[in-house]
């Protein structure tokens, strides 16, 4: 069923000055700098990802998206307007939802909007923010700078764990992180092992940092 967003329209000063934005591409830009924040993604693969979405949108530019953290999906944009070669943009409807993940736009131009009038979208960030909301646990870690080479870069809150115990070699899985437990990290297995580390799939495991020999830091638990 084709959507029609004709009834949003907005004229250009609902937006900002492009020239006072930050520009780059996704894949260059920390998962701190856009999280809650409201940016513009312009490129080929994100207008293909919304014409296939089925909008009655003619002449598409860009999307202005909302970009969150999905703690089981990752870093999503919620659709919140499309923007028109003609200035124009138009809102998404209140009543669906238009997600995009990370992965297909990670070489798409995005731009992290300033000074945009949000009270149109108010209502669904807030509804947003509510659904997605993790424990204090969770989001104290997504602060954690050093762990940040760990992390994988579409879902923050999974980081690679070096797992080691005696006549083992060291072996690397993914780890969701779940909180703290005061002293150490905690998190969830996500990936199988080569080796039998006596662990199962989806068991909490606790994690610390090591530096290692290069003074590169990374996450492991040692059982």
């Amino acid at each position: 069923m084709v959507k029609n967003f004709s009834k949003g329209v907005k004229k250009t000063p609902f937006c900002v000055i492009l020239s006072k934005v930050i520009k780059m591409r996704l894949h260059e830009i920390n998962f701190r700098e856009i999280d809650q924040q409201i940016v513009r993604i312009q490129g080929n693969e994100v207008l293909k990802q919304l014409h296939s979405m089925n909008l009655d949108a003619q002449g598409l530019t860009a999307g202005m998206f909302y970009c969150y953290i999905d703690h089981e999906k990752g870093l999503t944009f919620e659709l919140l307007a499309l923007e028109l070669e003609n200035g124009n943009f138009l809102i998404a409807p209140k009543e669906y939802s238009y997600k995009l993940r990370c992965r297909p736009l990670l070489d798409e131009e995005i731009m992290i909007l300033k000074d945009v009038n949000t009270e149109v979208f108010k209502e669904k960030i807030e509804a947003i923010n509510e659904t997605y909301k993790v424990s204090e646990d969770i989001l104290k870690t997504r602060y954690i700078k050093e762990i940040d080479d760990s992390r994988h870069s579409e879902y923050p809150d999974d980081v690679r764990v070096f797992l080691l115990k005696k006549d083992k070699d060291p072996e690397a899985c993914w780890v969701r992180i779940t909180g703290t437990n005061g002293r150490k990290l905690t998190g969830k297995i996500l990936t199988k092992t080569m080796q039998d580390f006596d662990l199962e799939l989806e068991e909490i495991i606790e994690f610390g940092t090591m530096t290692m020999e290069d003074n590169s830091i990374s996450c492991v638990c040692i059982l």
